[in-house]
């Protein structure tokens, strides 16, 4: 049992080490253990106009790249925008080593999901695992704008090895130069053969 004296003293002499601990990690540097996915330390700005205007490779898409590892840095997201025309079908297809995340901007169509097939429109959003079938096609009367991103980063570089820059010539690939950028990207079709 304490007595009225060592009571007091040893409140002061946790007080007094509570205070040095503080003041010895408050003075160290910070350290996180979480990584970052930007490699920068300032933020980015995209403009409507701006971006890398592409037309995809068999389908002739206009497709925006947003924000990309490659321009930007970012290794957690990128973002793209699709403008889909009355009619047009995206092929069915999985990615391997990226997960999507998808917002109807404007428009409506059917989204294959697995093997579910689901009406979408204009404010849908639609989270499409690594691995997961999907595909898009337009069955409204207007363009479809689909707005949409891949975590980690990388796979939008993917449209720039195998699309066109918009005014530039059509670049013309052989089947088996898609389907080395296809295994490159982890870029996988259901059915193969139906592009062509």
């Amino acid at each position: 049992m304490m007595n009225r004296f060592q009571q007091p003293r040893r409140k002061f002499l946790l007080a007094g080490f509570a205070g040095f601990c503080t003041a010895l990690f408050a003075s160290l540097p910070k350290i996180s253990f979480a990584k970052s996915y930007y490699n920068s330390d300032k933020g980015i700005i995209v403009r409507e106009d701006e971006g890398i205007h592409i037309l995809t490779g068999r389908r002739k898409v206009p497709i925006t790249i947003k924000i990309s590892r490659a321009k930007h840095g970012v290794d957690g997201i990128s973002f793209c925008v699709e403008d889909q025309s009355p009619g047009r079908k995206m092929r069915i297809h999985k990615h391997l080593n990226n997960d999507e995340l998808i917002f109807i901007h404007k428009g409506e169509g059917t989204l294959t999901l697995d093997e579910e097939s689901i009406g979408v429109r204009t404010g849908d959003v639609v989270f499409v695992p690594r691995n997961t079938w999907h595909g898009l096609d337009n069955t409204g009367k207007e363009n479809l704008l689909m707005v949409f991103q891949y975590s980690p980063a990388g796979f939008e570089e993917y449209f720039i090895e195998n699309g066109t820059l918009v005014g530039m010539p059509a670049k013309e690939k052989t089947e088996e130069e898609y389907a080395i950028a296809e295994k490159k990207y982890g870029m996988v079709y259901k059915e193969p053969n139906a592009g062509k």
